[in-house]
């Protein structure tokens, strides 16, 4: 299967074809591999036309609404115009805080295509957090439902769009703010290397850090997926590759949309991966199992894409023979690692393939990728660097390079690589080198070409897919005027991967419940960040160091012994 492997790629980049590459030299003087097809285009605004080879089909489906493509560019343009009417020039940045919904595809477009930068703010942060990214980002304009725009008075410079409000507001209504314009581009000279995207992540310090983006990064992306989809396609373990039959003809696909637009998975590996393919995408505004099934039996789903959490519960089901599924072909996922007993029995029970990606935010998703029988063969591995432009490499401390099996920390190149930190020259020189290897914060180690994940350098808890700062839950904790000292870790889950935990040490005599602490922390921090279980320890929490690994604490986590620990 490597032999195989290696003559169609060997095939997709050989001169005159689409996925040739060249070595290029950026300003920073670091060499990297980039497409040289002209085909390709060099901006998001040139990658959009793509939408329009099949204008008139079904793209968007959100509840009981229908979009063609040529609507939503329609749209998107009409936004371009109306933003850019309210002082929104290139560059300037331009937030979106919203459930999924089509509002949040056009305005990504609109925002990205007239040479300004989307902030895809996390509709899940509490105002606190969202009035933090706004302020950091230096946000001209937000774009936002009624819910998230609750608690934003103070953000009095920003320009406020709300968009499906279900009353009354003094915000500027979305259709009235884009009706009238023009549905034609507004005329932006727009580069590859100009800013395009300002995603925020947390890290290992407390405050998330805003990860800035090119479009020479995104699109690097985009078409190092196709080419690898491409490859999968014509090898014998899977039939037609992305948007094509085994015969070459197109295939009609089309993908449940259930994960959110402000992560890297789903803006780029479910919204702008379907505009290159013609894929059509049916947003769910709310995962819910039983509601996803209905729909994949509704619209022909072919493909889920979301974290491993979404996919088990399909296949784990008790209604899931109800439904006839039997469109689906993908079941792909990432932000997370699968068990590999899961892998098994998804082969088993569904005809759909599993497939699985590793990738951050700071690397534009781009990283691995492991589907088919290789999946089967490597079921917990994230599968093979994405050709031809990524390498990964297994470092130490030192930055030497290990051999294959020894585990270090996994790096990577590729363009797809962020630009940097926003204002945050300190934590990108500690992510990067000089010859541009981008380090993940997590520990890995190679067998043969496949990547393996075993554990996390960086602070971080992992659930469902969303990255939680253990510092940044700690600090919220230690707000209570009884606590003396706070440790949070991941503990195991089969369902979201991790759940966040914390180890809690009061002051002499103070009694607390965890309902306590969870009541304590609402409000200040997103829900998904409140611990899940809560440990109180007569004694300080040295058991727990900060120096050692993550598997080590969540090991040390379960010998403590405990006193008033509540489970939940």
């Amino acid at each position: 299967m490597t032999d195989q492997y290696q003559e169609l790629l060997s095939a997709h980049t050989a001169p005159g074809q689409l996925f040739e590459w060249e070595e290029v030299t950026d300003a920073n003087g670091v060499t990297y591999r980039e497409f040289c097809n002209p085909g390709i285009p060099k901006t998001l605004r040139g990658y959009y036309d793509f939408g329009l080879l099949h204008p008139e089909e079904d793209w968007l489906v959100y509840e009981d609404e229908r979009y063609t493509y040529k609507e939503v560019f329609n749209k998107a343009a009409q936004t371009a115009n109306a933003l850019q009417a309210a002082g929104v020039q290139k560059g300037d940045r331009v937030a979106i805080c919203m459930m999924n919904n089509p509002e949040y595809i056009m305005s990504f477009m609109a925002i990205t295509g007239m040479g300004a930068v989307v902030v895809p703010l996390n509709s899940w942060w509490v105002p606190s957090e969202v009035s933090y990214g706004l302020d950091h980002c230096d946000a001209k304009v937000l774009i936002a439902d009624e819910k998230r725009l609750i608690g934003l008075e103070k953000n009095s410079n920003v320009t406020k769009v709300i968009v499906r409000p279900e009353m009354d507001s003094d915000y500027q209504d979305f259709n009235a703010f884009i009706n009238n314009h023009s549905s034609e581009w507004p005329e932006v000279e727009i580069l590859n290397n100009d800013n395009a995207t300002l995603f925020y992540t947390s890290g290992s310090t407390g405050f998330p850090k805003g990860v800035l983006s090119s479009h020479r990064n995104v699109l690097a992306t985009l078409f190092s997926w196709t080419c690898y989809s491409s490859i999968r396609g014509q090898m014998s373990d899977s039939a037609g590759g992305l948007g094509e039959n085994p015969d070459g003809t197109k295939k009609a696909i089309s993908v449940l949309h259930c994960v959110p637009l402000f992560h890297v998975t789903g803006s780029h590996s479910s919204f702008l991966i379907s505009i290159l393919v013609g894929r059509k995408m049916v947003m769910m505004k709310k995962w819910d199992a039983t509601e996803a099934l209905k729909l994949i039996e509704q619209e022909k789903i072919t493909n889920v894409t979301g974290v491993p959490t979404q996919s088990w519960e399909i296949l784990s089901h008790p209604e899931r023979e109800k439904y006839d599924i039997s469109s689906l072909e993908d079941l792909g996922g990432g932000g997370a690692a699968r068990p590999a007993e899961h892998v098994k029995q998804m082969d088993e029970q569904f005809e759909a393939r599993p497939s699985i990606g590793y990738g951050l935010s700071e690397t534009n998703a781009l990283g691995t990728l492991n589907g088919g029988d290789e999946y089967l063969q490597y079921p917990s591995s994230c599968g093979r660097a994405v050709p031809p432009l990524t390498d990964i490499n297994i470092i130490d401390e030192n930055w030497n390079t290990l051999k294959e099996g020894e585990v270090g920390e996994v790096v990577i190149k590729s363009p797809g690589n962020m630009v940097g930190y926003w204002k945050n020259p300190e934590a990108t020189a500690e992510v990067f080198n000089d010859d541009g290897w981008f380090k993940s914060g997590d520990l890995g180690y190679f067998d043969g070409p496949f990547l393996h994940i075993v554990d996390r350098v960086k602070d971080l808890v992992i659930r469902g897919g969303e990255n939680i700062s253990c510092i940044e839950v700690e600090a919220a904790i230690y707000e209570h005027s009884d606590v003396l000292e706070a440790c949070i870790i991941g503990i195991p889950d089969e369902r979201l991967g991790e759940l966040v935990a914390s180890a809690v040490h009061l002051k002499p005599g103070v009694e607390l419940s965890q309902d306590d602490i969870q009541e304590f922390l609402a409000g200040k921090i997103a829900a998904f960040k409140i611990p899940y279980e809560v440990r109180f320890f007569k004694d300080p929490l040295r058991a727990l160091p900060r120096e050692i690994s993550g598997a080590a604490r969540r090991s040390a986590w379960r010998g403590m012994p405990r006193c008033c620990c509540l489970a939940v």
